[in-house]
Order: structure tokens, then C-alpha cells, then sequence
């Protein structure tokens, strides 16, 4: 018997009957439901998260079904298998599999439902007649000639400014006695819209409408500044020739932007925007000589050599046809999946993973590719020799000292390629060492191809394919939990914390306790900390207890990032240095580490970061801090495996699998501990190869852990392996709010410190006081330039400046630099927003970064600057333009990074298409939070967050249909208003005099204007007809 939810008269459940729907699409009901396996049915946009939930497990396991996986449209950190070693382990088909059955469009590549495609590609055709037709209609025509045929600009206009108007000239060539011919209606298009630009422009004649030779008609065209932000309109002039009988239109594009002039000048555009060219695919096709290694590396004593773990042939035979282009990804995922075992146990974790890192080195090759150079010269500095390389400050490419870089001479007869190592990285360019053998002369051109660094690949490809695999860390079930217990209250209470606001804290406390108290070679412990809960202080106070109660305890404390392994060795550093290592790469940037913590590092006279010289040297240390990749250094000088007692893991949500094996699977032994932090409602791993993040490489250890029955976080569940901080001591309760609605089920409770989160509370940007949000409505424009992909948007950037004016002229807030992030997704943004904060000493050291900067960071005031403001909502892909900026975990980041003030700038008709962002904006909206451009739809109404037949939101298919339906309503009506060049009369549009309200006088039809009064002004009546 199929079983349902609640029965719900929006949905069509005949549908998902043997028959189907009766009616097809002709049914007014919607068909966005599925019928699961286990009987449920329920909206396709529940679907993903219901097969992963044990709901269905326990339905599926009573029916003897196997779960489903979920698809690759769930978000970013969960599109992957959270497969069990019982169970068939295919991967997530998700969008490969569907592109085998959903077609592509053949105009803009967009995979669209098949029901849908004829009306797709109807759009398209109809955006192309529209452009047509456009273009006849600004075009001169009937002996009428209106100036500025290319637009009118009304420049950059103040937010102060009065109206402006613009004048343009109506005139008419005729070298006989013309016949009579009459302006019938000038006005805005989107008067008829009855938008809003409708009251920013508007269009008054001076003068008689008749159109006589050879004096010129005036056209006033006005702008009414408003909000800051793009206005942009278009004029409409239809014309009426009496003899002929026939009307034709005029048409001229209004714009202007309310804004800075002076910001506009120095962040326009420093080149038109141009795709970068795809560069020929890395082929070496002749001998290469090896460089030298950089002079400044301290010499390092590893214990073995790490192999090189290359792509198989047999992989990039199936990635690449013989002339070395990709293959579909809809094809590849096909094969692939015939190579990938069914079953996900200890036996075959290795291989699994190992796919998955092929496929990411592959995606990442092919990405540097794109920016080979070619016919480029290389400056002598010897020994060394410069490399100009354009994007270099922007990370594209992402260069680091030890890269290799190939050069081979423009059209060389030996085809020798001589690698190049990278000493020193500067703003826009490298320092390479070569063979001693190298030389050139001054323009001497070369090719030059960007090498992947393989070593991180290599440590991750040696850590998953070791044989250490302990089921209890890999594939943990009820069997491996004998010795683990819930804390008691005794276990507590013995705890003396080092840091006396741990003991005000009873989840920080209970973590406390139970990692102090896990037994030797228990299951991963798992502190689930949301924004502002101080998981890393409940870390930081663990190892110090376990320091003090364990004198054989031996710590190693990793994270992703370095800043996130730099905050864990600050936090630490009351240890002394004695006891405590921070173990950096000798590739990091000596000037990014924080002073406090070089006392802690072990650097060269260079000011090189060095590596132990054994692991006799490691071992005089009771803690190590580092990256998760640099973490497997200990294991290359010969720690062995057992080595450290405990292995902390903090934001472990935010890397890949792979390199969380780097310390564990290389250093854990039978007794040892590991303790995972992290968040999988924040920010998951960075996976270029959607392949590879289809197969599973895009899910965390710590998401994959945490969706085991065992880690259960459900009321009642033992607390044995997981405990979850429910305090938050970072936030306003106003801002920590959406997130604890929508990500936290309402469990976090507000702690922080009212003389901090409450301090900004009268500030005076707030439109209302008590209320400590603020939404910016700017409709701006977002571009791009030269050749990088990343866009900027000038007037947000402006006004962020304005908003961090604002803030420190404020006398009543003592406001400073390290108190304000401005966080936007977009590099180039970054880039501008910088320039201008720059110029004032005051704001140039304000931090300006993406999310990923400031995941784990928290500031008094937060800025977001969401860039995008794409409005082709008929033909663009929306929901790839808004996955960068609405993704759910870079949103709750986002938006729990402020203490006491949260600012957030966007165009509200873009980020209202996406259902989060709506209902986030409706909750500063109702609460007074909003300013600038209004909201085009209710900010009252409830969210619908279902998804279309096509899997968009329901608000951008409901975007499309009216751009489609507009666009088709302007395509007819131009179709009959644009005469046809050289048409007969017969062929001329009838119309009813009558409904011209016309008095026709040609004997009069030029009197003077001043006697008739101005078309327009006569009476106070804007000449703005509406149909």
C-alpha cells in the first residue's frame, strides 16, 4: 500500500500512478513529486535528503530495498554515497546519469527537461526575432531622423542630483512638399509595465506633434535620480504617416547610474571582457631538463621515497579520444562506473579513492592548461631568470615556490622542453631556476606550460592506498562500540578547566570530559560545533586536560587551512615552545605567518620554513600542529604508526577525504584517538572534477561519519561518539536567528556577550534601531574583464566604502579596521572593493575576502557584497549564476560571521529568485531591516521552495515565463508598429483614425510653438500615453 505525507491539493498524486497523469500537462496541478521505492511519496525537492534519512532506511530494510543515493542536485558537501559496507555501493548518477536521458539544448547547452524543450527552444527563436526586431526599431526610417541613434547615457548621476534632462532632436528629410506625419505617442515602455523605471524617466515634446521639414522637433527626455544602482529604459516614438495610413516606431535606450563618479572612473573596466582562449592540451613531446632545487630549502633526511602514483593509461584512455580532447562527461561517467567495485569496505576504500583523486588531478591539469602562454620572452636575472605571468595575483594560476614550469624555444629544432623551478612568486611574476645549461638571449620567444604540483595528490594517493585500514576509523559500526560509554557526571565534575568558561558551558564541559575519558581505539569522537559555539576552545581545552592528566599523551592537531592550524597553535601556545611544533610547508609564504607563532616554527636564515631533521626531533614534542596535507611529514621521517596517542581534527568538514587520511591512516595505530570538529552545515571540500565529486570525493569524512546511524544526534541519543554545542557566543540573537531556524533546528541559545552583540544596536546606518540587520537593495551591473572569468560590481563596491565611512564617522561606536570583514564569492570584486577602501588610510586595513577566507573567523561588523545582478532571466542559466552566491553553506557562513552588525548588499530581484535568499530577505524586510531598491514581490507571502519540473525554483520558472511572456508580447507589438522598408501602401498597418484622437489641421499643422504652448507642458500633462 503506498504510503504518502500529508495529502496536499497543490499536487497531482495521478501522477505518480501505474497510469500517470490523465491530463498531462494540460493538469493545473503541479507533477514536481515521486513515488520513493519505500512507498513514500513525496516533492522531488525532499527526495535527496529523504533517501539518505532513516526513515527510508528503516522502510527499505523491512522490504529487504536497497537505500537509494543521493543525487548529485543535493548540495554542494552532500552529493555523494554514504555507502555501507553491506550494501551495494554504486555511485551518486546524479546529473551524468540524467544527461542520458535529459537532452541538451543545442543553443545554450543547458540540459532542459524533456517536456520542456520545445518551449525552450520557442524562447530562443523568439529572443531572436525580438533582437531583430529591436534593431529595426532604433533605426531611422519614413524620412524621420531622431538623434542618438546609439542611446542616450545620462552618465554617472549622485544620489543628491535633481532631474536631469537630456535633449533630443525629432527631424524630417523631404525634398518635395511632405505630407502630413504626426508623433501619436511618445513615451517609456515601462510606463506600460507600470515598473518603476516608469518613474525615473519620462519624455515630454516641445511643441506641435506634427513633424514638418525643416524645422527639428525637441524631445525632453528626464532622469529622476533614486537609488543607488543601473536604470536603464527605452524610449518608444511611434509615428503616423496620414496618407499612407501606416505607423512606424522609433525606438532609443535610455540608461543612467546613481552612483560615484569618481569610483566608476577608477574601477571601470581596465580592458573589454574576452573568453580566454582554450590552450592546446599539455603534450610533451620531447626530453626535458630537470631544474635545480631552490639554494634556500633546508635539506630534509625522509625516511623512503613517496612514490609518484600516476594517472594509469587505462584511465586517460577513457578521458581522452587520440587526439587528446575530452570525452563527454555522460559517456566517461558511464565507463567509469563499470571500473568502481559495487561494494565500500576496508578492501576496497583504497582503489575508490584513488579513482577519485585520478579524476581531480586530471580536472586540475586540464585547468592549468588553459593558461599556457605562448611566444612569450623570459628577463635574465641571473642565475635565475623572470616569467611575467598575467593573473598571477589573483591565483590564476596558483603558483607557489617549488612549482615547475616548462619553456621550449619558439619553433626549436630539438623540441627539448627545460623545466623551470619556482624560487620566488611576486605580484605579476616568478623567479625560475633552470639547469645549469640553460641559456637565452634578449627576444628569444618561448611556449610556456604550468606544471601541477603532484605532491599533495601524492601524500593523499599514499595515505589511502597504505594498508593501515582500521574499520573502527573507516567504516565504524554498533561491534567497535564495547568500550564506549556516555561521560558521566562524575567524569565532569573531576574536570578542573584550564579556561574557567568551559566550566560555565555544559556541552564544552561534557566534550571535555568524554574525550579526556574515550578509551584507547574507540570509534571517531565528533564534536558537531555551529557557528559561534567555540568548538575550537573546546579542542584547545581538551589537549591541555589531556596534557595534564596523561603524561604519555602525544597530540597531533590538524586542519585544512593554515589559518584555521595557526588559530589551533595560538590557542595552544601557553604550552611553551618546548612542547609545542607548528609545522609549516616549505612552500609557505614566510610573511603569512603570524609573528606570535614563528618562535613555535622551525625556519632557515632564508626565512624558509624547514621540515625536522628526523623523527627523533618530532618526538621531543608533546603537540603538532599543521595542515592535514603537511600532517603526513612525520610519517616520511619515520614516526611510526601509534605514535600519538590523540589525533585532533578541527573544520574537518571543509576538506576531502583523502586528506584527512593523510594523518590518520599514516599515523593512527590500534590505540589511537581521533577526535573530529567541524560543521557539515557550514562550508564542505573543494573538488574541481565533477566527476570525481560524483563519485564521492565531494562528501567530508566528517559528513560521511556523521550520517552513520551511531552518530545519531536525534533527542536520547548516546553521547558517546558525538556531542553537539548548542551555545552560541558569537551573535546578536537578531542575526544568529535565520541560521538557527533554517539550519539548527532552533537549538542554538544565545550567550554571547550583550556589551559585544548588542553594541551596534543605535548605530546610524540602522533604518531601524534594535534590529541589527541591514539588507541593500542595489540593481547594479556586474562585468567582468580582460580575460578573467571573476565579475566585480561598482556599484556595490561603492556602496560598501560608504557603509565603512558611515560606520567609522559614527563617534558613538569606537569602530576600527580589524572590526570589519567584507566578505563577497567574487575575486574581482575583491579586488575593487580594495582599491577604494585603499584611498582611505583609515579603511585600507580592513580584510576584505571570499567565505572560504573567513570560515572559522568571526568580526564585530560583517559586509557582503553578493555582486551578481544578471537579469536575462529567459535564455541565462539562473541557477548556475546563483549557485556561487546561494549555496546554503556558503550563506550560513556567510551570514554567522557578525557579532553585532550584519550588512548585506544585492540585487533583491536576483537573490529573491532563490527560495533561501527569499526568505531571508523577507526576514529583514518585515522586521525594518531593509533599504534601497524595494522587493518585486511580497515580503509576507510564504516561501515556496519547491523545485520546477526542470529543477529550478519555482521563482526562477516563474521569471522565465513572464520575460517570455513580455518578450513575446514586445515581439507582436513591434512586428505590427515597424514598417517594412520600401513597403507599398496596401502593406501598411490599418488603424482607425478615430482612435488616434487626432485633429488633423494642415494648414496650420507648423504654427508657432510659443503660441500653441509646449506638447506637454502646456497644461502640466507628461505626454505619456498608456495602452
Amino acid at each position: 500500500m503506498t504510503q504518502s505525507l500529508p495529502m496536499n491539493s497543490r499536487f497531482c498524486y495521478d501522477f505518480v500512478g501505474r497510469t500517470g497523469c490523465p491530463r498531462g500537462r494540460a493538469c493545473r496541478l503541479r507533477h514536481d513529486i515521486k513515488k520513493c521505492e519505500c512507498g513514500l511519496v513525496l516533492p522531488v525537492s525532499d527526495y535527496a535528503s529523504h533517501s539518505l534519512g532513516k526513515r527510508h532506511r528503516d522502510a527499505t530494510a523491512g522490504k529487504g530495498l536497497r537505500p537509494r543515493r543521493q543525487s548529485a542536485r543535493a548540495s554542494p558537501s552532500q552529493t555523494v554515497n554514504y555507502y555501507d559496507e553491506d550494501i551495494d555501493a554504486r555511485p551518486a548518477e546524479g546529473h551524468f546519469a540524467g544527461a542520458a536521458r535529459v537532452p541538451r539544448c543545442p543553443k545554450c547547452s543547458r540540459f532542459i527537461a524533456a517536456e520542456l524543450l520545445k518551449e525552450h527552444l520557442d524562447s530562443h527563436l523568439t529572443q531572436d526575432e525580438l533582437k531583430a526586431a529591436r534593431q529595426e526599431a532604433e533605426r531611422n526610417k519614413g524620412g524621420i531622423s531622431v538623434s542618438g541613434i546609439n542611446g542616450v547615457d545620462f552618465g554617472i548621476v549622485e544620489e543628491e542630483e535633481e532631474a536631469l534632462v537630456v535633449k533630443l532632436e525629432i527631424t524630417r528629410a523631404c525634398d518635395q512638399p511632405p505630407p502630413p506625419l504626426k508623433l501619436t505617442k511618445c513615451r517609456m515602455l515601462s510606463s506600460a509595465r507600470r515598473d518603476e523605471h516608469g518613474e525615473r524617466f519620462s519624455a515630454n515634446l516641445i511643441g506641435s506633434p506634427y513633424i514638418n521639414p525643416p524645422r527639428a522637433r525637441t524631445l525632453l527626455v528626464t532622469f529622476h535620480p533614486s537609488y543607488a544602482g543601473r536604470y536603464e529604459d527605452t524610449l518608444e516614438l511611434v509615428f503616423f504617416d496620414i496618407n499612407k495610413r501606416q505607423r512606424f516606431v522609433v525606438h532609443r535606450q535610455i540608461s543612467a547610474t546613481v552612483g560615484d563618479q569618481a569610483d566608476h572612473e577608477a574601477l571601470q573596466a581596465t580592458a573589454p571582457y574576452h573568453r580566454r582562449t582554450r590552450s592546446i592540451p599539455l603534450r610533451i613531446d620531447g626530453p626535458i631538463k630537470r631544474s635545480l632545487r631552490p639554494a634556500t630549502w633546508t635539506k630534509t633526511n625522509w625516511q623512503g621515497k613517496l612514490p609518484q602514483f600516476d594517472v594509469p593509461k587505462q584511465l586517460t584512455d577513457i578521458l581522452y579520444d587520440r587526439g587528446g580532447a575530452p570525452r563527454s562527461r555522460r559517456d566517461t561517467f558511464e565507463i567509469l562506473k563499470t571500473l568502481i567495485s559495487p561494494a565500500f569496505t576496508t578492501e576496497t576504500y583504497g582503489s575508490r579513492f584513488q579513482l577519485m583523486l585520478h579524476l581531480e588531478e586530471e580536472q586540475m591539469k586540464k585547468e592549468l592548461d588553459a593558461y599556457a602562454m605562448e611566444g612569450v620572452t623570459l628577463q635574465a636575472d641571473y642565475p635565475r631568470y623572470r616569467l611575467e605571468v598575467k593573473g598571477l595575483s589573483e591565483g590564476r594560476p596558483s603558483v607557489l615556490v617549488g612549482d615547475f614550469i616548462l619553456v621550449r624555444q619558439v619553433n626549436a629544432t630539438n623540441k627539448t622542453w627545460f623545466e623551470g623551478r619556482v624560487h620566488h612568486v611576486h605580484e605579476t611574476h616568478v623567479s625560475l631556476r633552470f639547469d645549469d645549461n640553460f641559456s637565452t638571449y634578449r627576444g628569444t620567444s618561448f611556449d610556456v606550460r604550468f606544471v601541477l604540483n603532484r605532491l599533495s595528490l601524492r601524500r593523499m594517493h599514499a595515505a589511502v592506498m597504505n594498508t593501515n585500514n582500521p574499520k573502527r576509523l573507516l567504516l565504524p559500526g554498533p561491534e567497535h562500540l564495547r568500550r564506549n560509554k556516555p561521560v558521566t557526571q562524575q567524569q565532569m565534575d573531576d574536570i578542573r578547566p584550564i579556561n574557567r568558561l568551559i566550566g560555565e558551558d555544559p556541552e564544552q564541559l561534557q566534550t571535555v570530559a568524554a574525550i579526556v575519558n574515550l578509551p584507547p581505539g574507540s570509534v571517531p569522537f565528533v564534536v558537531f560545533g555551529p557557528p559561534g559555539t567555540g568548538k575550537t576552545v573546546t579542542l584547545v581545552e581538551a589537549i591541555r586536560q589531556l596534557l595534564d592528566s596523561n603524561p604519555e599523551a602525544r597530540v597531533l592537531a590538524c586542519a585544512p587551512s593554515n589559518s584555521a592550524a595557526d588559530l589551533l597553535a595560538i590557542r595552544l601556545s601557553a604550552l611553551g615552545a618546548s612542547q609545542l611544533l607548528r609545522l609549516n610547508s616549505v612552500t609557505r609564504n614566510f610573511k603569512d605567518v603570524p609573528k606570535a607563532l614563528l618562535k613555535f616554527s622551525m625556519y632557515n636564515e632564508n626565512e624558509v620554513f624547514a621540515m625536522p631533521a628526523s623523527a627523533e626531533i618530532i618526538r621531543t614534542y608533546r603537540v603538532i600542529v599543521s595542515t592535514c596535507l603537511t600532517a603526513g611529514v612525520p610519517a616520511s621521517l619515520g614516526v611510526e604508526k601509534g605514535w600519538f596517542t590523540h589525533i585532533f581534527v578541527d573544520e574537518c568538514g571543509q576538506t576531502t577525504e583523502p586528506a584527512v587520511m593523510v594523518p590518520l591512516k599514516s599515523l593512527a595505530g590500534d590505540k589511537t584517538n581521533v577526535i573530529l570538529a567541524g560543521d557539515n552545515k557550514q562550508l564542505g571540500p573543494i573538488v574541481h572534477s565533477a566527476l570525481a565529486a560524483a563519485f564521492g570525493l565531494k562528501t567530508s569524512y566528517l559528513s560521511r561519519i556523521m550520517d552513520r546511524d551511531m552518530y545519531s544526534l536525534d533527542p536520547g541519543g548516546d553521547n558517546g561518539r558525538i556531542v553537539k554545542l548548542v551555545r552560541n557566543f558569537r551573535s546578536h540573537p537578531a542575526i544568529l536567528h535565520f541560521s538557527n531556524e533554517h539550519f539548527y533546528n532552533r537549538e542554538l541559545q544565545y550567550f554571547g556577550d550583550r556589551a559585544l552583540t548588542h553594541s551596534l544596536e543605535n548605530a546610524s546606518e540602522l533604518p531601524t534601531k534594535k534590529f541589527p540587520l541591514i539588507f541593500h537593495g542595489i540593481v547594479g551591473k556586474d562585468q567582468r574583464e580582460e580575460s578573467s572569468p571573476s565579475f566585480f560590481n561598482i556599484d556595490e563596491a561603492t556602496q560598501v566604502k560608504k557603509y565603512c565611512m558611515g560606520l567609522f564617522a559614527d563617534r558613538r561606536n569606537t569602530i576600527k579596521p580589524e572590526h570589519i570583514a567584507v566578505i563577497t564569492p567574487y575575486h574581482a570584486q575583491r579586488l575593487k572593493v580594495l582599491n577604494l577602501l585603499y584611498k582611505d588610510p583609515k579603511l585600507r586595513d580592513i580584510k576584505v575576502g571570499s567565505v572560504e577566507e573567513f570560515q572559522g573567523q568571526e568580526r564585530r561588523v560583517v559586509i557582503i557584497s553578493t555582486v551578481r545582478s544578471t537579469t536575462d532571466f529567459i535564455t541565462a542559466d539562473i541557477t548556475r549564476t546563483l549557485g556561487f552566491v546561494a549555496n546554503p553553506f556558503r550563506f550560513n557562513v556567510a551570514i554567522t560571521r557578525a557579532q553585532a552588525l550584519l550588512i548585506v548588499i544585492g540585487n533583491p530581484i536576483v537573490l529573491g529568485l532563490d527560495p533561501l535568499w527569499r526568505s531571508f530577505l523577507n526576514y529583514i524586510y518585515i522586521n525594518g531591516g531593509w533599504k534601497g531598491r524595494q522587493p518585486s514581490w511580497s515580503p509576507r507571502e510564504a516561501v515556496d521552495s519547491t523545485e520546477s519540473v526542470d529543477g529550478e525554483s519555482q521563482y526562477i520558472s516563474l521569471a522565465r515565463r513572464q520575460a517570455a511572456g513580455e518578450a513575446e508580447e514586445e515581439l507582436a507589438r513591434l512586428k505590427s508598429l515597424i514598417t517594412r522598408r520600401n513597403a507599398e501602401i496596401e502593406d501598411g498597418y490599418e488603424i482607425d483614425l478615430d482612435d488616434l484622437d487626432l485633429t488633423l489641421d494642415l494648414e496650420h499643422g507648423d504654427e508657432d510653438e510659443d503660441a500653441r504652448g509646449s506638447f506637454g507642458f502646456g497644461e502640466g500633462k507628461v505626454f505619456r500615453e498608456e495602452d
